[in-house]
């Protein structure tokens, strides 16, 4: 992947006008420590460090170039992870690299961009294991073409395609291992293959923003949309007894997301400041020819995987002191639901019920910046979520609970 796109490059920029090429190096880095509470237990202190760094390669005045990496490491859980039996503990470490072309149309507010990335993503859930064999890791290649048209700095309309590749290559299911049921029957739920979760994805995606009232400008409006087509491939249908037919699983993902922003001037400490009024809202939709057979309690799920999530909530942020470096505070809640068209609820011993499976998730965060010198800032966060569920039985996997976490650390931007 990397030398295909190493070629393409050196063989662009030799095609172009002999000229000097304009370079702008941008560097984003943070590094901050906190601490994870679920349920009255806390985990230990860890430490988060986050990295990004780019430049823009202006080749021509038509063309440049934006290669860029992206990093991260974290210790301390967030409070939006999934939280399975005893989770306190679990360490996070990504990288990202890509590449994205910029092609200015003659005579036009419109650009293409082209682009290629790859990433590879390390999970420890627990303190004894080493990085690059967790059972979740993953690695993403993909390629893209958007196409943006800025019709009003900073306002554009933007237009997308995207083929992506996720693969988990140290994940083996354990019924894959087992291979066969007490009587001899190869085992057929939705786990039975070796790589389940590996998929080839999809995606198309338009989105933009847009000043109101155009002229004489208060609001700012946003909008966009999504269509995500995974493929499954070596993930077969369950069938009813429990065991699976030689189709693949497919899932259609639909999301549409909005926020209306509302900047207000104002006074702050004898000085100018400004207020950042927001609020968003968001709906999802997969489709899945997946189902589920449950063999503790020898029960059939038809559409188990077929869900709809709904998410609203309001932001502000005030900011005041110098406009290249303020001081800041924010607050903003979020709750979403998550309804399942065919998963059933079971009460705390596993009995099925009739009702279908509801989450609710409400999380509030605060944060709070200050700058220490030039380019640095002290920041501090904190998120508190709560969880609630209509499904009572969490003997393999927590559903309603309470967990929280702080962060408190610098932030350096060139």
């Amino acid at each position: 992947m990397i030398k295909p796109l190493f070629l393409s490059v050196v063989l662009l920029a030799a095609s172009l006008p002999a000229r000097a090429v304009e370079w702008t190096p941008v560097l984003n880095g943070s590094v901050s420590g906190g601490q994870y509470f679920f349920q009255g237990q806390r985990g230990n202190l860890g430490g988060n460090a986050a990295l990004t760094a780019a430049g823009l390669v202006k080749l021509s005045d038509r063309w440049s170039l934006l290669p860029m990496y992206t990093g991260s490491y974290r210790g301390t859980k967030g409070v939006d992870d999934g939280v399975a039996a005893g989770t306190l503990f679990q360490q996070q470490m990504d990288h990202t690299v890509s590449m994205t072309g910029i092609r200015k149309l003659e005579e036009s507010t419109w650009r293409v961009k082209p682009s290629a990335g790859y990433k590879r993503e390390f999970l420890k859930e627990t303190r004894n294991e080493s990085w690059g064999h967790g059972l979740f890791d993953y690695e993403k290649i993909s390629a893209g073409l958007e196409f943006e048209n800025t019709y009003k700095e900073p306002f554009s309309l933007r237009a997308g395609l995207d083929v992506f590749r996720v693969r988990f290559p140290s994940y083996e299911s354990l019924e894959s291992r087992s291979g066969t049921d007490p009587f001899g029957n190869p085992l057929g739920r939705e786990l039975a293959s070796r790589h389940v979760l590996d998929t080839y994805n999809w995606q198309a995606s338009v989105s933009g923003n847009r000043p109101w009232p155009f002229e004489d400008p208060k609001y700012v409006l946003s909008g966009s949309y999504s269509f995500l087509y995974k493929d499954f491939l070596d993930q077969r249908i369950v069938q009813t007894n429990g065991q699976f037919e030689d189709v693949a699983r497919k899932d259609f993902l639909q999301s549409l997301g909005g926020s209306i922003l509302r900047p207000i001037p104002m006074r702050v400490f004898d000085g100018d400041g400004r207020l950042d009024l927001s609020m968003a809202m968001s709906f999802s939709y997969n489709r899945s020819n997946q189902n589920t057979f449950d063999a503790t309690f020898a029960r059939f799920l038809g559409d188990s995987y077929s869900y709809w999530t709904f998410g609203a909530g309001p932001a502000a942020v005030l900011s005041w002191g110098d406009k290249k470096a303020p001081a800041w505070t924010s607050a903003s809640f979020r709750w979403n639901r998550q309804s399942y068209l065919g998963r059933l609820v079971q009460d705390e011993v596993g009995v099925y019920g009739s009702a279908k499976q509801k989450h609710d998730r409400y999380t509030f965060s605060l944060g709070y910046g200050y700058p220490l010198a030039p380019k640095l800032t002290l920041t501090f966060r904190t998120n508190i979520l709560w969880a609630a569920s209509n499904h009572k039985y969490q003997k393999n996997y927590a559903y309603a609970y309470r967990a929280m976490n702080y962060l408190i650390g610098v932030a350096y931007e060139y």
